[in-house]
């Protein structure tokens, strides 16, 4: 037996530490507690926005464009249902691609209502190329059902001033803020989108508008 002793002795030595434990932790200051919970973040309510929320929501900027079917498209067009606006340009390598494949997630989540209670619009930011023939050819290769709205340069800069939007173009590349905003069925810009959420964070904030909130 005598050779086994120092094994019951480590062992009662690791429960007597782990007892102090205990008791230090029941009885830490509560400090400690503050910065435990300051540290874990809160679950995000039901009705947050996952996007950036505009309070108190302002009225989506005028515009009046040419969509790709060739009829003139204004910013009243929309009223009376929930619009998710961005900008594209068809030839993008990168980032514009993910943004039409967020848009047609969204197309087949809302397909008995787009068209009715929602719309789905991207604005062009290369006019240039992007001519009203040329985004036809786009959206029916991608199988869209969205607004694409071009109209001359001059026309689109000013566009795009009033969406605080920046653009620049460098041969065949355009460089451009990711920016997409949720408008009501009033005209009211309610969320702003900075860089590429997904489509659920999208659908989501649809959602809440359409259930009133």
């Amino acid at each position: 037996m005598l050779k086994f002793r120092p094994i019951v002795t480590i062992s009662f030595t690791v429960v007597l530490l782990a007892a102090a434990g205990m008791v230090f932790w029941f009885n830490r200051p509560s400090s400690v507690l503050d910065e435990y919970l300051a540290a874990t973040p809160p679950p995000v309510p039901d009705d947050t926005f996952l996007g950036e929320q505009i309070i108190p929501p302002i009225p989506v900027p005028e515009f009046d464009l040419i969509n790709y079917s060739g009829e003139r498209v204004s910013a009243d067009h929309f009223k009376g249902r929930v619009v998710l606006l961005t900008f594209a340009y068809t030839s993008c390598p990168d980032v514009c691609p993910i943004m039409f494949g967020r848009f047609l997630e969204l197309q087949k989540e809302f397909s008995e209502a787009l068209g009715e209670e929602i719309e789905l619009v991207f604005i062009t930011v290369d006019p240039e190329v992007d001519t009203p023939e040329h985004l036809a050819a786009h959206v029916k290769a991608m199988g869209g059902r969205w607004y694409y709205l071009t109209e001359s340069l001059d026309v689109m800069e000013q566009v795009w001033d009033v969406f605080n939007l920046h653009v620049e173009k460098e041969g065949n590349l355009v460089s451009h803020t990711n920016l997409a905003f949720l408008i009501d069925d009033q005209g009211l810009v309610r969320v702003q989108y900075l860089g590429l959420p997904p489509a659920s964070a999208f659908q989501a904030d649809i959602e809440k508008i359409l259930n009133g909130e």
